[in-house]
């Protein structure tokens, strides 16, 4: 398990990498869709991706912190990672790109803060929600992992696209 303050700096390396690359975007670039790994996805849209799974990893920590099965482990139930993943970012499609990066910056700041005010105990408590994951800290770190890094690597995986789309734009 990761302890929480090697969690946090790996989140804010990461969000300071993409948000950086962000900004290098002009409104068009960042909005301009089929631009992203080969797919349908804008810039923006990876944005609302990255902010929709520190959503999930925000509803699981304030979920567990209360006793309760957290909202991702019923979407789980019905759905697929890439099921979520299209329905958040459809749910951001014609959202306005200041409302997005507000949302993906204001998304990380709460995350940051919940894993930092989580007590040890409770980071490293048992997870009997998900059979994958035996402790809250563990959860957190898979659902902003990558296949490729492991937990709390979610942006990382992302990196490549972003910034071979932002060397296109540049020439």
């Amino acid at each position: 398990m990761i302890p929480r303050d090697e969690a946090v700096r790996l989140l804010e390396e990461q969000h300071a990498e993409v948000a950086a690359l962000f900004a290098e975007l002009d409104e068009d670039a960042f909005a301009l869709r089929g631009t992203m790994g080969g797919g349908e996805w804008s810039a923006k849209d990876l944005a609302a991706h990255l902010g929709l799974w520190e959503e999930f990893a925000l509803e699981t920590i304030d979920g567990f912190t209360k006793g309760e099965r957290p909202p991702i482990e019923q979407r789980y139930e019905s759905q697929t990672g890439d099921q979520l993943n299209d329905e958040g970012v459809e749910r951001f499609l014609h959202a306005s790109t200041p409302d997005v990066m507000t949302r993906f910056d204001d998304l990380h700041r709460r995350l940051v803060s919940a894993i930092g005010s989580t007590s040890d105990e409770a980071w490293s408590a048992d997870y009997t929600f998900d059979p994958d994951d035996a402790t809250l800290g563990e959860r957190v770190g898979s659902l902003l992992g990558s296949d490729e890094g492991g937990g709390f690597t979610h942006a990382s995986a992302h990196l490549d696209d972003l910034r071979a789309y932002v060397d296109v734009t540049k020439r």
